[in-house]
């Protein structure tokens, strides 16, 4: 190649900008979207539209909700080849920062994939939509006649314990357990109530309890594995 065809080297940094920025907008939204929050004081609901729309030796650019935020490197990069380690550490900073895992809850995972989470699920739905209503155990009903008659002591037990099982037992114990599940996404994660993931989960545990969680920490314990092993 003669050198006259040869990039100069403004072109050359040109290219490794637009690199960069492609690079962060296609695969560490969740890093942009920190940046904004620890450094720019947004929230997550305010991160969810941005974007790095500019990088120079001296600082990154951001655009949020129409609004442009500048966040600068302390010290300055040497080049842009420095990139890619400052801004994982500033990554790193913003974890600790706002207090969040580095694991991102990208999915959820049904009851489905274990048998005994779906027993407990399908147990507890249909606890919510058979035990509160003492009509469907007792003679007259579909349920009764065609299977409680063998055993009438047991249905009219249910009959009048079923409501007090699923109003004061199931549903506050579910509640706070959803609550703390809400807040695990929301804190730790990142997750808000305009991801779908977070009302999958959070609903989820409303009705099955703590299967829900012990299926968040088993996908969160394979994240951690791959992450891991990356390293290496």
């Amino acid at each position: 190649m003669g050198r006259e065809n040869m990039p100069t080297p403004e072109a050359q940094e040109d290219a490794a900008r637009q690199r960069i920025i492609k690079h962060m907008n296609a695969d560490h939204q969740d890093s942009i979207r920190r940046y904004l929050e620890a450094y720019s004081g947004k929230s997550l609901l305010q991160t969810r539209s941005a974007q790095m729309i500019d990088i120079s030796l001296e600082e990154m650019k951001f655009t949020c909700n129409d609004e442009q935020h500048t966040i600068a490197f302390d010290p300055p990069l040497k080049s842009f080849r420095d990139a890619r380690e400052r801004v994982v550490q500033l990554d790193k900073d913003a974890l600790q920062i706002l207090g969040r895992s580095d694991l991102t809850v990208d999915k959820y995972i049904p009851p489905t994939a274990q048998v005994g989470h779906l027993f407990n699920f399908s147990a507890c739905l249909l606890s919510y939509v058979f035990l509160p209503f003492p009509s469907i155990w007792q003679p007259g009903s579909l349920l009764y006649y065609t299977l409680l008659y063998h055993v009438p002591w047991f249905a009219n037990f249910v009959a009048q314990i079923g409501w007090w099982v699923v109003v004061a037992f199931m549903i506050p114990i579910h509640f706070i357990e959803a609550g703390i599940m809400a807040r695990r996404l929301w804190i730790k994660h990142g997750l808000t109530p305009l991801d779908g993931s977070y009302w999958a989960w959070t609903t989820s545990t409303f009705v099955e309890g703590i299967t829900a969680k012990w299926r968040l920490d088993a996908l969160l314990e394979r994240k951690r594995k791959e992450k891991d092993a990356k390293k290496h």
